[in-house]
């Protein structure tokens, strides 16, 4: 039996930001009035970091939706996710390969790191409960592509692929804007559909960006940050679920400052 998701992302700020109903602070559970609960973890790699200067590094997101109010366990579904990440974050993509959303679509894992291997920017997993008579938890491997931009914007291809119970492809496609607000940079902003029927849920998604290539002699990095003199990276994500509210859940990084690369 398969099952194909498509979340597709759109560049619909007003949306994303609609009201949030609490704010959590260094990345602790929030929990809504209809009882979904929201945590979002974000870190660059390494912490020690120029403080003018931009230099490689990884990133790591950790997205997590549950409930305390329902009885089968299952969260009210997000439909519109949108992460703000600290203005010292900022993404290349110059030189880079693409991978198109289509050529991963119903691919398991290992075809789709065949056909974009040169576009790869990342992995991790994640879990979705799916209501098949009853609730199953599908566990799934997440690898991370460069997309092809859409409007002159970044986009970030997320293919997750479970094969228990059921196989399970779904291809998240991100666009990455320049929020440049309250200290913010870049935002990756995703709209969400209906996963099997709107009654499934993704609870868990993590991933880690790290991709490093050469492009006409230079080394470039897709994950490129500063250290402020406040030596603190802030990170928020805005989730909006299907019952039509919203949870704003924030993550604060520590980082340390280190001194300037000399002049060649």
């Amino acid at each position: 039996m398969h099952k194909r998701f498509i979340l597709i992302a759109s560049l619909a700020a007003i949306v994303a930001i609609a009201i949030p109903v609490s704010a959590a602070i260094a990345g602790e559970t929030v929990t809504g009035p209809d009882g979904n609960t929201q945590s979002m973890e974000a870190a660059i790699s390494p912490k020690a970091l120029y403080k003018k200067t931009s230099s490689p590094g990884s990133l790591f997101v950790d997205v997590k939706t549950g409930s305390t109010t329902s009885t089968t366990g299952a969260p009210s579904p997000a439909v519109h996710d949108v992460i703000d990440f600290d203005q010292n974050l900022s993404l290349v993509t110059k030189g880079l390969p693409t991978c198109n959303a289509s050529q991963l679509q119903s691919a398991s894992t290992e075809v789709a790191e065949r056909v974009c291997a040169s576009a790869m920017i990342g992995s991790g997993k994640a879990t979705t409960l799916l209501p098949l008579g009853v609730l199953y938890t599908e566990p799934t491997k997440v690898t991370a592509f460069n997309g092809v931009p859409q409007g002159g914007k970044p986009v970030v291809l997320l293919h997750a692929y479970g094969t228990t119970p059921v196989q399970t492809t779904l291809v998240l496609v991100g666009v990455v804007s320049d929020y440049g607000k309250e200290g913010y940079g870049p935002r990756l902003d995703v709209t969400i559909p209906p996963i099997a029927g709107g009654s499934g849920a993704i609870t868990d998604f993590k991933v880690k960006i790290q991709k490093n290539w050469t492009y006409k002699g230079k080394k470039m990095s897709f994950i490129n940050a500063k250290c402020p003199a406040s030596k603190k990276l802030k990170y928020r994500g805005a989730f909006t679920y299907k019952d039509g509210t919203t949870i704003t859940a924030t993550h604060t990084q520590a980082c340390t400052p280190k001194a300037e690369p000399k002049k060649k």
